[in-house]
């Protein structure tokens, strides 16, 4: 009922995207701490089932794995290896039977987003679905989320399960203030790179390259094995920048001309990433 009253709208018309947009909008308050909680779940709630319409049914990325079969029925018989390794014998042994199986191929990644004040607003919401498509997308403890404005935090670590819910509701619950700091973003992120124990890991910066804290990040990059850069393109974007940080953190740079087209492309980019 008091959400309703502070969105201006009936009890039955809550709408949880709306909550998402409201809870980090300049002037939004809600003081009771309950309050909060509860609209950060509705708001996180809705931000999923976004993430499930906007790129659909999520998979995990796998990887072929040719062996020795192991068990019955795990796998696919792969024939000509198979009759390769049996020629010749009158019983085929054990480690003649070969198979093909599809195995979670595991990469861990930090993920640096922008929450200065020019976020403030649907465009936090929005990459709020980002964040959640990775962390669907991965195992959690395989997500370290930084959020970063004139200092940069975690908000999730790797090596640490959390539900996707969760890091939603951390994300929504920060508010959109400050100036861009990127220098801090991947000094940050560097440092929950250096958690993991996985020998694959990369970095992936969501930014329009523009810093107004902080000094030259550019330094800061080659602190990743791989380091992928998310420009979102506007008026002000520096894509020099953007170029100098994928280059000096042997990644690349994608493009997406307005936040809404976040989401399905942070998808595009962890089937490339992960391949």
């Amino acid at each position: 009922m008091l959400l309703a009253e502070r969105l201006g709208v009936e009890p039955e018309g809550i709408d949880g995207w709306e909550v998402a947009t409201k809870l980090s909008s300049t002037g939004f308050t809600l003081g009771d701490r309950e309050l909060k909680s509860y609209a950060r779940r509705i708001a996180a709630a809705a931000v999923l089932r976004r993430a499930w319409q906007l790129v659909g049914p999520i998979r995990r990325a796998t990887r072929p794995v040719v062996d020795v079969m192991d068990e019955p029925f795990r796998g696919e018989l792969e024939v000509e290896a198979t009759l390769e390794n049996m020629a010749g014998k009158r019983f085929p042994d054990r480690e003649d039977w070969i198979v093909e199986r599809r195995e979670d191929r595991e990469q861990q990644v930090v993920v640096m987003m922008d929450a200065s004040l020019s976020m403030a607003g649907e465009n936090l919401a929005i990459a709020a679905v980002a964040a959640a498509v990775l962390t669907l997308k991965l195992r959690s403890e395989d997500v370290s989320v930084v959020a970063f404005e004139s200092k940069a935090h975690a908000l999730s670590h790797l090596e640490e399960r959390d539900d996707p819910e969760e890091v939603v509701e951390r994300l929504l619950a920060e508010p959109a203030r400050g100036y861009t700091n990127i220098e801090d973003a991947l000094r940050v992120g560097g440092r929950e790179l250096r958690r993991g124990r996985n020998p694959r890991k990369a970095g992936l910066l969501i930014t329009d390259g523009v810093y107004t804290a902080g000094g030259d990040p550019t330094p800061f990059a080659d602190a990743f094995p791989r380091l992928f850069v998310l420009l979102t393109e506007d008026y002000k974007m520096d894509p020099t920048l953007c170029a100098r940080l994928a280059r000096v953190g042997r990644g690349e740079v994608f493009h997406v001309k307005h936040h809404a087209e976040l989401p399905a492309k942070m998808l595009d980019i962890a089937n490339r990433v992960l391949r």
